[in-house]
């Protein structure tokens, strides 16, 4: 069984459409209520350009192989591995709440049944690889749609419709006790 088959056997297929493969993204939260935003490449394929939270698709290795159907437990490992990947943060797949799934809708290009989390933004300093992620900067929810308001930055319809709720918030705090 290829890797497609085996995500999709995981529970991502079926009524959500075709080909929607599973990914995890994880929404970094400092005390003072900012939230690590990262530029995609404008050259790439999916969502290029696009500012986004750290994240990406699960990979065969995000599963465990003393539980190889916990896709839950894969797409935190997921979110954990792209934190460190995307942006050289090190965090505690156990360290996730669940915040929210995004799917697009089955005519979308390319789908990914998408898990989003929140966990506090660890100590270090954001470091990318200038090539996937070729900027990335701390700023509130309301500060990020102010941004997209005036044109500054593009956002996809989910991360969009995150940083409205999360806009809600003027602290880690009151947003960790809304969860």
């Amino acid at each position: 069984m290829g890797e497609r088959e085996a995500l999709q056997k995981m529970g991502r297929s079926g009524v959500m459409g075709p080909e929607a493969v599973a990914a995890a993204t994880v929404i970094l939260v400092r005390d003072d209520a900012h939230l690590l935003m990262l530029k995609r490449d404008s050259r790439l394929s999916f969502a290029g350009g696009l500012w986004v939270f750290p994240g990406g698709r699960v990979d065969p290795g995000d599963f465990d192989p003393d539980a190889p159907n916990d896709l839950d437990r894969a797409e935190r490992a997921a979110a954990a591995r792209e934190a460190a990947e995307e942006a050289g943060l090190m965090i505690a797949a156990d360290s996730l709440v669940r915040f929210s799934h995004w799917t697009p809708p089955p005519q979308a290009n390319k789908r990914f049944s998408t898990a989003f989390f929140i966990a506090p933004a660890p100590p270090g300093t954001v470091v990318i690889d200038d090539g996937e992620i070729r900027d990335s900067k701390w700023v509130t929810a309301t500060a990020a749609l102010a941004a997209h308001r005036d044109g500054e930055i593009e956002l996809a319809p989910p991360t969009f419709i995150t940083l409205t709720h999360l806009s809600r918030h003027t602290s880690a705090a009151d947003l960790h006790d809304s969860l």
